[in-house]
Formats: C-alpha cells, structure tokens, sequence
C-alpha cells in the first residue's frame, strides 16, 4: 500500500529536512546478483586502490560505453523511470533542495553484469535529471577493472583512488547510491556522518530497504543485520520511500535484480535529537 506524501524543505544549514511519513509492507530481501556472497572485511582507514585488472583496451571501453548507453536508454523508456520522475511524485517533492553531488557505491562489474549495468543507468539518469548541471559524480567499488573506470569516465563519473570502505564523511548534500549493497557498507556511511543531526540531515541514501534490514535483525538475532547498528538506529527518524512497486518493474529478470526492493532515505533528525545515545541504546 502506497504511503501517504511528503514533504521536504530547504534549510539555511543546506541540509535535507523530510516530513515523516507512514511505511509500508515489505516484500522478499533484495536480489545480492553481480555481489560477492562474502564480501572482504571493510578498511578502517582509507589505502590506496588501483583497478582490479589494470589491462586497457580501447575497443572494450568504447564497446562498453556503447552498452551503457544502450541501458540508459532502456532505463529511461521504462514504466519504472516514468514514474519516478512524475512532476507530482515524491520524490519530486522531496528533492526542492538539489544535491550537489551524487556517490554510485557498490555498483559491482558492469562490464560482466548486465543488473549492474543498468544500476549505473539509473546513476547516470538521476545525474542529469535531478542534479544542477555543476554537480559532480563519482562511482567506485573495489571489483572495478581499468576498462570499467575508463568507460565511467566517459560517463561523467569520477573514480577515487582510494578506497575507503564507505566511510564517507560529506560537505554538502550528497545522494548515494548504493545498490544492494551490504548492511555494514550503509552502516559504514551512517557512521561517518553520525556525529550531528546537521550532518546527517546532509545524506540521502537509494539502496536496500532499512526497514527490511531491521526485520532481518528481529528474525535472526545473529545475522549481519544486527551489527549493523547505525542503520538499526535510524529508522527511529529516516523518512523510506520506495522507488516503486513490483508492477513498476519490467518483467525481464535483469531488470527486476537490478531494481527490486530499493527505497529511497531522508533523515530527519531533530536537532536536540543524541546520535551517539541512540546507538548505546540499541545495542543495550
């Protein structure tokens, strides 16, 4: 059942301020396809990363770059970025405040993985449809091979030569996109911008549902999900929309891996509101 609207509202600290709105039923844990099913541990510090395979063809990247386009083009005629982007849709009416950059994490092999490919898609949309023209953009995950970098070049997307494990602190409004990502990569950005609810109200985060990880919790006492304990925090004051129903799909198996079960996150946190008591809390 859809939720009733929201509203979001500029602040003079530049910062994301949603009203709160009523949830809705969830469905199945999101598709993990094109993710290892053991990801390595994350650094605690930002090292020094380079490509995965460091070969550079020319004809991969343009071939590449030809397919990406190809997704594009296929994302954007879909029922499901139709919808979206309505004038009236939430999302529209959350977004007054445009970010001023957007973060793909975690996007996986989008050479080798066509749902992967079509996540970079629905990046290199929301780039140029939601996003002020200055904006940048960066993509990174740590599977990315030098054809791959160079082809997100061609896209407009920048490639980071570090890797910092998703501990990424921002300066301005900032959209990441994280798609099936998992819990401790989301847990991760929470932490790093958990230290003041102004800070926070600065994130927007497109990935897995929270509230499906917090389920995840309650049902399996010794699953991942319940190390995730920013994420587990958060929804006492994270505004979830999801990106659409199952109907919004198309019902080609890529396209419904790549788009299932993802919701869009605002934080809306007062100022009052302790951070760092909200998390003592939840693990007592």
């Amino acid at each position: 059942m859809a939720a009733a609207a929201a509203v979001a509202i500029p602040t003079a600290d530049a910062d994301w301020t949603v009203v709160r709105r009523r949830g809705r039923r969830l469905g199945n844990a999101p598709s993990t396809a094109c993710h290892p099913a053991a990801p390595p541990p994350l650094p605690v510090t930002p090292i020094p990363w380079a490509p995965s395979d460091s070969s550079l063809d020319p004809a991969r990247v343009s071939r590449l770059v030809a397919r990406a386009h190809a997704a594009i083009s296929r994302v954007e005629a879909s029922r499901f970025y139709r919808r979206l982007l309505l004038p009236d849709s939430p999302l529209r009416r959350r977004l007054l405040l445009e970010p001023v950059r957007l973060s793909l994490l975690g996007v996986g092999s989008f050479e080798s993985c066509p749902a992967a490919r079509l996540q970079l898609a629905l990046a290199a949309l929301l780039r140029r449809d939601l996003l002020p023209d200055a904006a940048s953009a960066d993509l990174f995950d740590p599977v990315l091979s030098a054809v791959e970098c160079a082809a997100a070049a061609e896209l407009g997307f920048s490639v980071p030569s570090l890797d910092d494990g998703c501990r990424r602190r921002v300066k301005e409004p900032t959209l990441f996109y994280m798609p099936h990502c998992e819990a401790s990569l989301y847990d991760a950005l929470l932490a790093a911008n958990w230290d003041s609810p102004a800070q926070l109200r600065r994130v927007c985060v497109l990935g897995n549902s929270f509230r499906w990880y917090a389920l995840q919790a309650e049902y399996d006492r010794s699953g991942p999900a319940t190390k995730a304990a920013h994420v587990l925090a958060a929804g006492r004051f994270a505004c979830e929309e999801p990106v659409g129903e199952t109907g919004d799909l198309d019902d080609e198996d890529w396209f419904t891996r790549a788009f299932n079960e993802t919701s869009w996150h605002f934080f809306e946190v007062d100022d009052d509101v302790d951070l760092a008591a909200s998390i003592a809390g939840g693990r007592r």
